[in-house]
């Protein structure tokens, strides 16, 4: 029908169809463009923060490893970038120097915090075995086992393993901490890059288990 409609007609129609359409229309194609330049936006905005961030747990590194205030660094990766893998990382170190020492109760305290900011599942499964280790180390037994039961990271299998032998053994637990301990062995024996060193450390605990029973 339309090839049959006089110029004035289709011009109607036309008018017509762009008063219903016309509006609607622009507003799709303006959300659409915004949406492309909105993204690049973040995009940009989003590897800025990632380069501020890296820059200031570099800085952060090198004066831990001088010796040197690290207030300032520790400051803003606190403050501008809460929540960051450089953040959660550096709160893995605060936990280990508080550690080195044996202020259990603060190095538990930044544990915390990182399995509350981590975003990645084996970032935040790191910082939950870690916090288990504390809790054995606080003799929190129940806690340190109930942690270790959310660690899904197969990476850390023979590691989780190794501290639930040792949680039964000090329970007296002698036959699950064999158990435990055999796994442990399994996992590490599988993994070829693990240091040969946590497999003898873990064979041998296993032994002395085997030589208590008997």
């Amino acid at each position: 029908m339309a090839d049959y409609l006089t110029d004035e007609e289709q011009a109607e129609r036309l008018k017509r169809w762009w008063d219903n359409n016309g509006t609607s229309l622009i507003v799709g194609l303006l959300l659409a463009i915004g949406g492309v330049v909105g993204w690049r936006y973040y995009q940009t905005y989003e590897g800025d923060r990632a380069d501020a961030a890296s820059t200031a747990f570099s800085a952060y590194l090198e004066a831990r490893a001088a010796a040197q205030p690290t207030g300032d660094h520790l400051a803003a990766l606190d403050n501008d970038h809460t929540g960051s893998a450089y953040h959660v990382f550096s709160l893995l170190y605060r936990a280990a120097d508080q550690a080195e020492e044996d202020d259990w109760e603060e190095a538990l305290a930044f544990l915390e915090r990182a399995v509350e900011l981590a975003d990645g599942a084996e970032l935040r499964d790191l910082a939950r075995f870690r916090a288990a280790k504390v809790l054995y180390q606080l003799d929190r037994l129940d806690d340190c086992e109930a942690e270790l039961a959310q660690i899904r990271s197969i990476g850390l299998e023979s590691q989780v393993a190794e501290l639930s032998g040792d949680i039964r053994s000090a329970r007296g637990d002698s036959e699950g901490a064999r158990q435990a301990y055999q796994t442990a062995v399994e996992a590490a024996q599988r993994n070829s890059d693990g240091p040969a060193a946590a497999v003898a450390s873990m064979e041998l605990k296993l032994a002395s288990v085997v030589d208590t029973k008997e």
